[in-house]
């Protein structure tokens, strides 16, 4: 929320450090299996990459953070969730550390003071 109490876009940024060996899997697992019931919740995937040094990034976008919450709830909530986690404990390692962060936009440039000379 911003500090005069309207409620902003956030975005939930997740890195994983990937199996490299395991990466077509961890690839699937998550096209099969947990991207559809994060957009059947109302989850919505920015984007998804790949980085040079083996991590993948994922960026999802909330209205705001009720929104995060809600979806998270259902999510947990939902038996395709239970399913999905009883599936992946028969698979090798995905990632070997996960990481998440919580962002929203900064001033665009024109919301900016203007500088002083």
């Amino acid at each position: 929320m911003r500090a005069d109490g309207v409620a902003r876009v956030i975005y939930r940024m997740r890195i994983y450090l990937a199996v490299r060996e395991n990466l077509a899997i961890f690839h699937d697992f998550f096209r099969t299996h947990l991207l559809p019931t994060q957009l059947r919740h109302g989850a919505r995937l920015v984007g998804r990459w790949e980085t040079e040094d083996g991590r993948v990034v994922a960026v999802w976008e909330y209205d705001d953070r009720e929104a995060y919450e809600r979806v998270q709830a259902a999510v947990a909530a939902d038996p395709r969730t239970r399913a999905a986690q009883e599936l992946r404990r028969g698979l090798p390692a995905l990632f070997s550390e996960k990481d998440e962060v919580f962002m929203w936009s900064a001033p665009s440039v024109d919301e900016l003071p203007a500088s002083v000379s």
